[in-house]
């Protein structure tokens, strides 16, 4: 099975273009991804004018199980809160 370790060149300017946007964000990351680092994570959030919330989930890595488990729900939620019709 292929690694999924961040490959620096694969990467694509996600933060350029969240800047860009007025669009709502939220940002959720693991504290110990090892897919996405961190401070990439970081710099979206940074660069999102409109930025709803940054949340980083402790003791998490990248595909945890708690990342998909109700404190995301909740961000997810309340994101879609901001997020006009």
């Amino acid at each position: 099975m292929a690694s999924r370790a961040y490959d620096p060149s694969r990467r694509v300017p996600v933060a350029a273009h969240v800047g860009q946007t007025q669009v709502p964000i939220s940002v959720i990351r693991a504290e110990h991804d090892s897919v996405v680092p961190t401070e990439l994570s970081a710099q979206v959030a940074a660069a999102a004018p409109n930025l709803v919330e940054e949340r980083i989930v402790e003791n998490a890595d990248h595909n945890d199980p708690i990342m998909f488990g109700p404190e995301v729900a909740e961000v997810v939620a309340r994101l879609a809160e901001n997020v006009d019709p």
